[in-house]
């Protein structure tokens, strides 16, 4: 698709949201699924549909992007003409500049490029968007702007405060709104959309030039020169804005039907290869209903869990319904039941950790966890 250059951004990152998951780390960054990050599923679908121009925008705590993309070679995006391009944030006096902003900064790039199209994602909408039908599609209709969406049913309120489109009775999208829980069935926005790269400078241009609007999405139904075209997307979507859905979404992955839909259909998802042996299961040891990554060592129990790469559970400690992340180690006879423990975690032996679905107890990275009563006996 050489008419099309792709942009990455996670446009409403609240570090708070995550606890103390992304302290060190942006939300896009976040372990998932065993052994990937949250970024390997835009990447991986821009790659799969031969988008080999891309620009990521980056959080202020680069370290991690770079450690993990490096030069996208993973992704086949290491080119000498094209490839990947990661930007540092754009600040201003408040702090971190808006969306509009943020791309407003990139203009010159933007105009530059000779494709003529923009893709432009949101990472943290974790889906394989068919972007070469969405492609003909706005070709087809001779639209400025193809918004993608996605028909679900929210009866149970986990999609309150996403954005929506609205429509006319005819069908028509006339705005863009945020879910109040106020209808069963809505129509999400599915995170990414395709403009005209000529369309996407000149809104960029008015929105900051009038204050219209932070958002592009918002600021694209305030734009009203110009022709939007819906695609409707069938393809599963995993929404994760904070901490509870993060978790919801993992533990989502042990359901075999959603694994292949988001890892194996409509291509592959890359990551950062790391050569490490199988993982060693102990005499004694029993897993059942859980992802476990490879190099770490089970002695004890695991029970609907996520276990990433380097993970060491111990005798007698038995791990449910949670998340533990690389080079975990969880000490003998130890209990875990809806925790998120992040990299490099430790616990002694005799600790017993709990939260629950909405909440899950979470530790900061390479944090020491003890049973003083047990080491006091």
């Amino acid at each position: 698709m050489k008419d099309l250059m792709a942009l990455i951004y996670s446009s409403k990152y609240d570090q708070k949201a995550y606890q103390s998951l992304c302290d060190t780390r942006p939300d896009y960054m976040l372990p998932f699924g065993g052994r990937y990050r949250i970024i390997d599923f835009s990447l991986s679908n821009i790659t799969n549909y031969n988008i080999s121009k891309v620009l990521l925008y980056t959080d202020k705590n680069l370290r991690s992007t770079m450690d993990h993309i490096g030069d996208g070679k993973n992704w086949e995006l290491n080119r000498r003409v094209g490839g990947l391009m990661i930007n540092p944030p754009q600040l201003d006096r408040k702090g971190i500049a808006s969306e509009i902003e943020t791309y407003y900064e990139s203009l010159k790039y933007f105009a530059d490029a000779k494709q003529n199209y923009v893709y432009i994602t949101n990472p943290m909408y974790i889906t394989k968007s068919d972007i070469s039908d969405a492609f003909e599609k706005i070709q087809k209709d001779d639209a400025d702007a193809l918004v993608f969406f996605k028909r679900v049913n929210d009866e149970n309120g986990d999609r309150i405060n996403q954005d929506i489109i609205n429509f006319d009775e005819n069908g028509n999208a006339i705005n863009a709104g945020v879910n109040l829980g106020s209808s069963t069935i809505i129509n999400l926005f599915a995170g990414s959309m395709i403009l005209k790269k000529n369309v996407f400078i000149n809104l960029l241009r008015f929105t900051m030039e009038k204050s219209t609007a932070d958002n592009l999405l918002e600021a694209l139904f305030k734009f009203r020169d110009i022709k939007i075209t819906l695609y409707e997307s069938n393809k599963h979507l995993e929404l994760i804005s904070d901490l509870t859905s993060y978790y919801k979404s993992n533990m989502n992955l042990l359901d075999k039907k959603i694994f292949n839909e988001l890892f194996y259909e409509d291509g592959m998802v890359y990551t950062k290869s790391k050569d490490e042996p199988s993982t060693i299961y102990k005499t004694g040891s029993k897993v059942e209903n859980s992802l476990v990554a490879n190099g770490g060592i089970i002695e004890g129990e695991v029970y609907n869990s996520i276990i990433f790469r380097g993970v060491r559970i111990r005798k007698d400690a038995v791990i449910r319904n949670s998340i533990l992340f690389q080079e975990s180690d969880i000490g003998e006879s130890s209990i875990l039941n809806n925790c998120i423990l992040d990299k490099n975690s430790q616990t002694t032996a005799h600790v017993n950790l709990a939260g629950n679905r909405a909440n899950p107890y979470v530790t900061k990275k390479g944090e020491l966890i003890k049973d003083y009563d047990y080491f006091e006996k």
